[in-house]
């Protein structure tokens, strides 16, 4: 009992001191962000493009990749300081001292081998945490080849976000050009980056148009689109900026940001939608909204379109709970992508 009780002391010891060398480094070396080099950059783009997207929407389910995503993150850093859900971010546990050693020992019981990927993972986990997500970009281009004329078409992407749409566009040849509204500085910022960096990298003959205005205000010119597609915040639960041009802040209520921002928004796309085009909005409830999809339903209905079909995107994986099964064994959490036309 004695040799018993002081194994389990060694160990603990020796879990401390983990806990602070790793402490240590990473207040020395900051949160540890998807830092990925030129070359890793380029690699990654090419895994994108290279990946037959066409194989993923099977059975009205587009299944989950994580082609393209490590760049979505590595020029968007400022991710993990958004607050979703009205949660802690990961950013805040990284700079809590208490909860940045809790969060240590707890990634030191899956094994000692530490990465910094099983450090983001173990903070973007912690308890009360959670974490922004994006679209994928496999996703993304499975989309626009689903709905874009074969011979290729313009997009519009109300909603940048972090790019996930855009390398999408990247990846998918029916894609000639693509449009973006993204009113957050930061996440603009960053998209200007990759289409600097990414266009030229990728060969594409694309043309790319960033504006930092809001979904709203935006004009596109009239029967200019083949295709509106994205997925914009669902009223507050990510909160991607403290700017005023943020739709939860412009529009504090549900019924406001309905009307002001998705009125708005439908409004313009309408506007700016060729005949026989597609409307594609990914949407879900949320405990701000907990009626989202319904109420967007009825206000797209009111609005002139007709829902042509209903596709459920493969998000995470559900464990220990009955999900929507993708035929595979497993059971995931999905989210819809309501696409219309006009009515």
């Amino acid at each position: 009992m004695a040799s018993t009780t002081r194994r389990k002391a060694t160990i603990a010891i020796e879990q401390d001191a983990c806990v602070e060398a790793l402490f240590s480094h990473y207040r020395a070396n900051g949160f540890p962000v998807y830092d990925l080099s030129p070359r890793e950059r380029a690699e990654r783009l090419a895994s994108l493009m290279a990946f037959d997207h066409s194989t993923i929407l099977k059975n009205g389910v587009i299944r989950q990749t994580m082609h393209g995503m490590s760049l979505c993150w590595h020029y968007h850093p400022h991710m993990w300081d958004i607050r979703c859900g009205g949660k802690k971010t990961p950013m805040e546990v990284f700079l809590n001292d208490r909860l940045f050693k809790q969060a240590i020992a707890k990634r030191l019981e899956i094994g000692s081998y530490v990465t910094d990927g099983g450090v983001r993972k173990t903070l973007a986990n912690f308890s009360g945490t959670q974490r922004v997500s994006t679209f994928r970009p496999s996703a993304a281009a499975s989309i626009y080849r689903e709905l874009l004329p074969a011979k290729g078409g313009v997009t519009w992407d109300f909603s940048g976000g972090f790019g996930g749409r855009l390398l999408g566009a990247l990846a998918c040849r029916r894609v000639k050009k693509y449009i973006a509204t993204e009113p957050a500085t930061m996440t603009y910022e960053g998209l200007q980056e990759m289409v600097a960096e990414l266009v030229p990298m990728s060969g594409r003959r694309i043309s790319v148009e960033l504006h930092q205005v809001e979904s709203e205000d935006f004009r596109p010119d009239r029967g200019s689109l083949d295709l509106v597609f994205s997925s914009g915040p669902y009223f507050r639960n990510e909160e991607y900026s403290d700017e005023a041009s943020q739709s939860y802040i412009k529009f504090p209520t549900r019924h406001e940001w309905l009307e002001g921002y998705m009125g708005g928004t439908l409004a313009n796309a309408r506007r700016g939608l060729k005949p026989g085009g597609f409307l594609a909005v990914n949407i879900a409830n949320v405990p701000s909204y907990p009626n989202l999809e319904a109420d967007f339903l009825k206000l797209a209905k009111r609005e002139g379109w007709r829902l042509r079909t209903t596709v459920q995107i493969e998000m995470s994986q559900m464990l220990g709970t009955k999900g929507f099964s993708t035929g595979t064994g497993k059971q995931y959490k999905t989210e819809p992508l309501f696409v219309f036309g006009k009515a």
